[in-house]
């Protein structure tokens, strides 16, 4: 008895092989690491700081 494929599996399948061939493409990295500090809105002293609540008790 022969069982048909269907699509979805042989998409997988051609992908894994392709990938396994190394036919993607990555990006060539430097490996450099770098510690230079820049100023940005995400690291940025003015928001990061808030006023303390006022306790009443």
């Amino acid at each position: 008895m022969q069982e048909k494929i269907n699509g979805e599996v042989l998409a997988a399948i051609t992908m894994a092989l392709h990938e396994y061939l190394g036919y993607t493409t990555h990006d060539q990295e430097s490996c450099k690491l770098t510690m230079e500090s820049e100023q940005t809105v995400w690291n940025s002293k003015l928001r990061v700081q808030r006023e303390l609540p006022i306790r009443k008790f």
